[in-house]
């Protein structure tokens, strides 16, 4: 349930929309009705004002809009250190189904060394589209992306894809535009056409979506079926795991839009596209993810030159949480 409000900012005006207790989806609603009241709606930019979502810290939420009427959520996370504000900033790209918050945990620490930007693939989170039945592919995913960085005036950066995110990013950057240069490339726990697990294609069966965890005492409880190191460090952490938790209950993830991104999944070789990478790629794989397998990433390392892979052990798919070496290993990456 989100709380807060938008500012709306056009020539010369402003315009403050309070909102308490809405659903997303009337969240949505809401930004939808603002943005009426401008002519020149593509311009605009909306601030999101508070959130329901409880974090480390919060973070200003800005929206920008694409030509095609869909509305991309973002958070920016400036480094903690004046001088760092002078390094490439990295841009993370979530994973199917999932929202930008669920980075909790890997944008903050990431960001006391660099710029940080977290945004919502369309249609999830706080990002909408006009339909959730208009197909969505990799090319349009990727095309928020870049549009994103442009939007932002960054001309250099660093890319990180979590999973379904490690898709996008293979896309960006074998589709780069040539007034924007990526340095260094990511892909973590991304899936192969050839791998893709079964779990999703039985999920996308379904006549409808599960019952989700009714509060958050029952996702507490859900993350103790996770992986081991996950499981510890909640344990250790109990207010990161309320916030994880509530994270999981809140977010709004719809259906539909989880059906179009593994549509454009099951369509895409992403083999192909990574062949045509040149920049420096670091592969990362939880020992014990057992949504997609570790060979997901032994064949994409295989395929990218100039890349490597590093296995985090005793960590699942959010490989982030409960194994800090990993974000060593990325911020060694970028360093150097």
């Amino acid at each position: 349930m989100a709380r807060g409000g938008w500012i709306w900012q056009g020539k010369g005006a402003s315009v403050l929309l309070f909102f308490h207790g809405l659903e997303a989806s009337s969240s949505t609603a809401a930004l939808r009705l603002l943005g009426a009241f401008s002519s020149e709606a593509f311009a605009s930019v909306f601030h999101y004002v508070g959130s329901g979502l409880s974090h480390e810290k919060m973070h200003e939420t800005y929206f920008f809009e694409q030509q095609d009427g869909s509305r991309i959520a973002y958070n920016i996370l400036e480094p903690q250190k004046p001088d760092d504000i002078k390094k490439t900033p990295i841009v993370l790209i979530m994973g199917i189904y999932g929202v930008k918050e669920i980075f909790m945990v890997l944008k903050e620490e990431l960001a006391k060394n660099q710029k940080v930007i977290v945004f919502d693939n369309r249609g999830m989170g706080e990002s909408s589209v006009v339909s959730p039945y208009d197909p969505i592919s990799f090319d349009l995913m990727a095309q928020d992306t870049i549009a994103l960085i442009k939007h932002l005036g960054i001309k250099r950066f660093n890319l990180l894809g979590w999973s379904m995110g490690g898709y996008i990013a293979i896309h960006v950057a074998s589709n780069l535009p040539l007034d924007l240069e990526l340095e260094k490339l990511m892909i973590c726990a991304c899936q192969v056409h050839s791998l893709v697990p079964s779990y999703w294609e039985c999920f996308y069966n379904l006549p409808k979506p599960p019952d989700g965890p009714k509060n958050i005492q029952d996702q507490k409880d859900k993350f103790m079926e996770y992986d081991e190191s996950f499981i510890d460090y909640m344990v250790k952490h109990p207010d990161i795991c309320d916030k994880y938790a509530e994270i999981h209950v809140t977010a709004n993830l719809p259906f539909e839009i989880f059906k179009r991104q593994w549509e454009a999944m099951k369509k895409t070789n992403i083999l192909s596209k990574s062949k045509t990478i040149n920049v420096p790629t670091l592969l990362i794989h939880g020992e014990e993810d057992k949504l997609v397998p570790i060979e997901n990433s032994e064949l994409l390392a295989r395929e990218i030159t100039n890349s490597k892979f590093i296995l985090i052990p005793k960590v699942g798919h959010t490989f982030w949480i409960g194994a800090p070496e990993a974000i060593t290993f990325i911020n060694e990456f970028l360093s150097t």
